[in-house]
């Protein structure tokens, strides 16, 4: 059993605020009721007017969107929105095939290739993390103790 030391007890001293909080809390909340009871304040007009705005602000921003997207569909033709369309499938199906293959070609590194012996992590850089979010891989950074190798390997999330 460990013992304890014996020497001057230091007096734990708690802030002000810490202390009295609950009872500044309760203070200021009586204040505040005793103000709005003596107050001719009419709180319910201002929030509704308050929450009217914000609901006419969000209805405009909504029409000022529909009426956006209804000006840029009138600007091509139903011809050019498909030829669009199939050339954005075309980009994405490239970018998920040279994913696939980035990951297939940087997943088996457990050892160095240069000098066979063991590589272990590292942290990573700027590069790697951008890398990362790109492909949407685990990016894993490697270096071999013997030989200085730098390498990645990337782990489908």
């Amino acid at each position: 059993m460990a013992k304890k030391r014996k020497g001057i007890a230091k007096s734990h001293h708690q802030p002000f605020l810490n202390e009295y909080n609950f009872e500044i809390t309760v203070v200021v909340l009586f204040a505040l009721g005793i103000f709005l009871l003596v107050e001719d304040m009419e709180i319910k007009h201002y929030l509704y007017i308050f929450i009217r705005a914000i609901f006419f602000a969000i209805g405009n921003v909504i029409r000022w969107l529909m009426d956006a997207t209804i000006f840029v569909v009138k600007q091509f033709e139903v011809s050019d929105l498909v030829g669009i369309s199939l050339i954005l499938l075309a980009v994405i199906l490239i970018a998920n095939r040279w994913r696939e293959r980035m990951i297939e070609r940087f997943s088996q590194s457990n050892n160095c290739p240069e000098c066979g012996n063991h590589i272990h992590r590292i942290r990573r850089n700027l590069k790697q993390k951008v890398l990362s979010i790109v492909y949407f891989v685990n990016v894993k950074y490697y270096q071999c103790k013997s030989c200085n190798y730098k390498g990645i390997k990337l782990v489908k999330r």
